[in-house]
């Protein structure tokens, strides 16, 4: 039925044309039968010979600001963007309140990647009528906005948009999606809703909602968005992808598993699902099946910090200190100056007995990033383990003035880093000092050590 009521309305418009053209004939001066032609040929998508049809009404009746309009339009859909740039500010210099011509240089403008003009051009248009249905001008604003770094003023343009159609599904979905780029998760769940009751049938429509009601902590909601989503395209990865991590943070690990493997069955070379799977073995205790994965990870992306960065994990836990430190290397060479990379690879340091590489790694840590918590602590157990209790307690005492609950996480790095004399070292350090702070450290420290 569509392909005929579509067939039925070209012939209309073929017959259009010819009429125009007959009249033309017997009326080589009638301005407004190659003004309908040109409309004609405009639908029809011959766009060359509706711009020549415009300029013919527009020579014959210089008050048709329309077909100048038009041959402009007709100019822009052959990418003649120039020339159509200056039918319309002809028409603009003709009627400043042309709406449609603004809005059409700003659409172009955008094109060409003229910014500022693109912005000033449909506000513009939006200031003569910014009530127009649909509110395509408020839509491309939005765009330009977004790509201009300017995401809230995009989210109150696209908000404009649907105050005007509230029954566009495609501006609920693209609300929705600008609501959860800007934090605004509920929102965005209520929007994405929306527009799946409008008619939506898109899959990033609910991947969108489903990855709202995950950061609302909404897991099991979140599940069922991700399994409409993949009902509607089952060939995306990425579905695959949020439907395991929501899998995972629920615990269930078995489907997180068969999940991740069905992104593998549609992406075998997806480097961040094999890392992902990586992870559900190392919770259900199968290391050697974790690293087997993360290994294939960094087959096909040398560069994937997590992968890295999980096998150093597993390597430090089980006492391979220098395949752990071979790991974060690799990260630094990617990520210089990073303080967490400096830091662990302090602490490994630590570990392995090499007090001094281990106080230069901090130090680096330090200057990388001043009042950096972990950098600070990694630095005073160094300086500890090599005999300055006194330097120690110094760096400590800076995290505690950044974070004074900061020292009571680290639990587990104190036990491995600290040995009992070195801890008597840093007690005997907090005795004879006249700093009120260090006992309190120290006793912090000692109890951590204690429970180890």
């Amino acid at each position: 039925m569509k392909d005929s009521t579509n067939g039925d309305k070209v012939a209309r418009l073929e017959k259009l044309v010819a009429t125009c053209t007959e009249v033309i004939r017997r009326e080589p001066r009638n301005w407004a039968a190659y003004h309908d032609m040109g409309v004609a040929l405009l639908e029809l998508g011959r766009y060359k010979e509706a711009a020549e049809a415009f300029s013919h009404a527009h020579d014959l009746n210089r008050r048709d600001i329309e077909a100048l309009h038009l041959s402009g339009v007709a100019l822009a859909e052959m990418r003649e963007y120039d020339r159509a740039i200056a039918r319309w500010k002809e028409v603009i210099k003709a009627n400043p309140n042309h709406s449609a011509s603004h809005y059409f240089l700003g659409k172009v403008y955008a094109l060409k990647g003229m910014w500022d003009a693109a912005i000033h051009e449909l506000k513009k248009s939006i200031e003569i009528s910014p009530d127009t249905n649909p509110p395509l001008a408020y839509l491309h604003l939005a765009e330009v906005y977004l790509i201009r770094g300017r995401p809230d003023a995009a989210v109150a343009c696209w908000e404009k948009a649907r105050d005007i159609a509230p029954d566009d599904a495609r501006i609920r979905q693209n609300l929705g999606a600008a609501y959860l780029d800007t934090g605004k998760f509920e929102e965005a769940v209520t929007e994405c809703r929306e527009a799946v009751r409008l008619g939506s049938k898109s899959s990033s429509v609910e991947l969108n909602m489903g990855i709202a009601l995950m950061k609302l902590g909404r897991v099991d909601e979140a599940v069922s968005a991700y399994q409409r989503a993949l009902e509607l395209d089952d060939r995306d990865p990425e579905l695959y992808m949020n439907l395991g991590e929501a899998y995972l943070v629920k615990g269930d690990l078995d489907e997180a598993v068969k999940t991740w493997r069905k992104a593998l069955d549609v992406a075998p070379g997806y480097a961040d699902a094999h890392h992902n799977l990586g992870v559900a073995y190392l919770r259900q205790g199968r290391v050697a099946e974790a690293v087997r994965e993360w290994k294939k990870v960094l087959e096909l992306n040398p560069d994937h910090v997590k992968a890295r960065v999980s096998l150093a994990a597993v390597h430090a836990q089980e006492g391979r200190l220098d395949e752990a430190i071979e790991q974060w290397e690799a990260v630094l060479e990617a990520h210089k100056d990073n303080p967490d990379v400096l830091a662990s690879l302090g602490e490994l340091h630590i570990r392995k007995g090499d007090f001094g590489q281990a106080v230069d790694y901090g130090r680096q840590a330090v200057i990388a990033a001043p009042g950096h918590p972990r950098a600070l602590f990694v630095l005073g157990l160094a300086l500890a383990r090599r005999g300055d209790p006194r330097g120690a307690l110094d760096a400590w005492a800076k995290v505690h003035s950044k974070d004074e609950d900061f020292i009571s996480t680290q639990a587990s790095t104190v036990r491995a880093c600290l040995d009992e004399a070195t801890v008597r070292s840093l007690e005997r350090e907090a005795e004879k000092s006249r700093h009120s702070l260090d006992p309190v450290l120290v006793e912090k420290v000692r109890d951590l050590h204690r429970t180890g």
